[in-house]
């Protein structure tokens, strides 16, 4: 690992003002990714800004919605007594990630920033309808996550912009979800295939009002299955509109074969994880 300069802002403006005065500089977050992409070579920063000591970018909290800092740990979305409450499948979604020592360090900023199209938090985030703040010298900008993600490893964050926050609606709190993730291992692996599903019900009738359907690692970016919440939205789900709805999201995928599976088999994950995710949501709605 090479030399570098290492600069601890206490504030966004001296961030910013940081980034812009030097160069090739990064951003520091919980450095579980960027720490070992230097250590390899892979990344050669001359100058690391460490965001850790700006006050206020870690919170979790209820503001018509939950806001949620970009500096928030992993670790916090799992075990914070409010997103189990208002968005319990987002704590669940956060314990898929890496083990307890990765969780307490990786932040939920930095995991949508590495722009990874496997990336837990990306899923499920986007599955929800998410925006995130961004800060710039010219003020604060709001994206919706679905624009955010712009290519393998690349986001829509410019030069001199730093991510201070994500926003999830409030309407999300009624919402019943499940995040499923495929791989090679139970824990610590990053999926084959992850689907994050949100759904509002009339269980009693088995009627969708509403669905999004999130898809992980089977594309250039995180992707939303919209042929798929079409067929759904405002529907009887029955199985066979289950079934053909999947089968829909499958082919809206966008896999690539690889070392870790063939693009027909992440294709044929996609069809399974969907169809299962909307049987265990009917099924957990229906129990209460």
């Amino acid at each position: 690992m090479k030399q570098f300069d290492y600069l601890k802002p206490d504030s966004m403006k001296a961030a910013l003002d940081a980034l812009k005065k030097h160069e090739r500089p990064f951003l520091l977050a919980g450095g579980t990714d960027l720490l070992v992409a230097m250590k390899t070579n892979a990344v050669r920063a001359r100058c690391l800004i460490d965001l850790k000591g700006i006050p206020g970018m870690d919170v979790v909290e209820y503001n018509h919605g939950v806001n949620i800092g970009s500096l928030s740990t992993v670790r916090d979305l799992e075990m914070s007594p409010l997103i189990r409450e208002k968005l319990p499948v987002l704590s669940d979604a956060s314990a898929t990630l890496g083990s307890v020592q990765i969780r307490n360090r990786a932040t939920v900023g930095g995991n949508l920033c590495h722009g990874s199209p496997a990336a837990d938090m990306s899923a499920v985030l986007l599955a929800m309808d998410s925006e995130v703040s961004i800060a710039s010298p010219g003020g604060e900008r709001r994206v919706k996550l679905d624009h955010f993600f712009t290519g393998p490893g690349s986001t829509a964050l410019g030069a001199e912009e730093v991510l201070a926050g994500i926003h999830i609606p409030k309407e999300l709190e009624h919402y019943k979800g499940v995040y499923l993730k495929h791989g090679p291992r139970r824990a610590m692996d990053i999926g084959i295939v992850n689907i994050a599903i949100l759904m509002d019900a009339d269980f009693s009738r088995q009627t969708c009002k509403r669905i999004m359907i999130a898809m992980g690692a089977v594309g250039p970016t995180p992707m939303r299955a919209a042929a798929a919440e079409k067929m759904l939205n405002g529907s009887q789900l029955t199985p066979e509109l289950i079934e053909k709805a999947s089968e829909a999201a499958s082919k809206e995928a966008d896999p690539i074969t690889d070392f870790r599976a063939s693009a027909d088999y992440r294709r044929a994950l996609v069809a399974g994880l969907v169809s299962r995710g909307i049987g265990q949501i009917l099924a957990s709605g229906s129990a209460h």
